[in-house]
């Protein structure tokens, strides 16, 4: 009898696939080389005088996410935007070409958009192994190589920002988003302490995968018998429209109907309602 002991293989758990790099919901195409993602949890080392360089413990100080894609498509100007983000993509007619200019003191953060890799051994709908980072953006730096042996690509490299539409920010997901997904909230609305009108706020509905942690203001702007009209903003999503009283009014993150009472809305009386992003627990 052997003594040997074996771990538990399960081949059906390994994966060797080529993936689809989609960026703010575009294909980018072909890719050449390997996709590969660092994932990071900086560490602080904690030591204590007693004990010399001895490490006590360890604490996580930060996360950190770079994903390196090469991109074969580089006759395609699209893709050039998407590696240099705040450089211009020119366009007249079906000509299309990309323009370089000083872009000094302007926002990675405010390019980046949704990147989600999904490989290719899986169909479109299982999204088991899928990775998508929330917030990212390439660095604006690649090697495009010229000669007769070596195809050309644009390399590049993703960085991630802390997605602050929910709290505690989010980063990145791996796997199907919907598993364990707790859904968007809105409470009750609050009137305004000094509200003259009396009417009521309902209907109050949010919408997950879309609504943000943050305060919804709407502010009365017009006032008129029976009716009124609301200015409406997010403390994170900024300008959302204008609200009539008796009519639903209906965004992108939020939806209501502000109803007329007793007593008619004057300039300046308010609601607010607070909202969570949809999350995981």
């Amino acid at each position: 009898m052997s003594n040997l002991s074996f771990a538990n293989i399960q081949p059906g758990q390994f994966e060797l696939t080529p993936c689809r790099v989609t960026y703010k919901g575009v294909d980018l195409g072909s890719t050449n080389g390997n996709v590969v993602v660092k994932i990071e949890d900086a560490m602080a080392e904690l030591k204590s005088d007693q004990l010399g360089s001895t490490v006590i413990d360890h604490k996580i100080s930060g996360f950190k996410v770079t994903i390196e894609t090469s991109l074969s498509q580089t006759k395609m100007k699209e893709n050039w935007k998407v590696v240099f983000p705040t450089h211009k993509l020119i366009e007249d007619g079906a000509n299309k070409a990309f323009f370089f200019d000083s872009t000094v003191g302007q926002s990675l953060r405010d390019q980046a958009g949704v990147l989600i890799l999904h490989p290719l051994s899986k169909p479109d709908a299982d999204k088991s192994g899928d990775i998508m980072i929330y917030l990212a953006a390439a660095d604006g730096k690649s090697d495009l190589p010229f000669g007769p042996s070596e195809q050309q690509k644009l390399k590049t490299v993703w960085n991630m920002y802390p997605d602050f539409s929910t709290t505690p920010p989010r980063f990145m997901f791996f796997g199907d988003p919907d598993v364990g997904l707790e859904d968007a909230t809105a409470g009750a609305a609050s009137a305004g302490g000094g509200n003259v009108g009396n009417g009521t706020v309902s209907d109050i509905e949010a919408y997950s995968g879309a609504t943000l942690t943050e305060t919804i203001t709407m502010q009365c702007v017009a006032e008129e018998a029976d009716g009124g009209q609301f200015y409406v903003s997010g403390s994170q999503s900024g300008a959302l429209g204008m609200a009539e009283v008796g009519t639903p009014f209906v965004s992108d993150v939020i939806s209501f109907t502000i109803n007329d009472g007793s007593t008619d809305f004057d300039v300046g009386d308010s609601f607010t309602i607070a909202t969570v992003a949809a999350n995981y627990e």
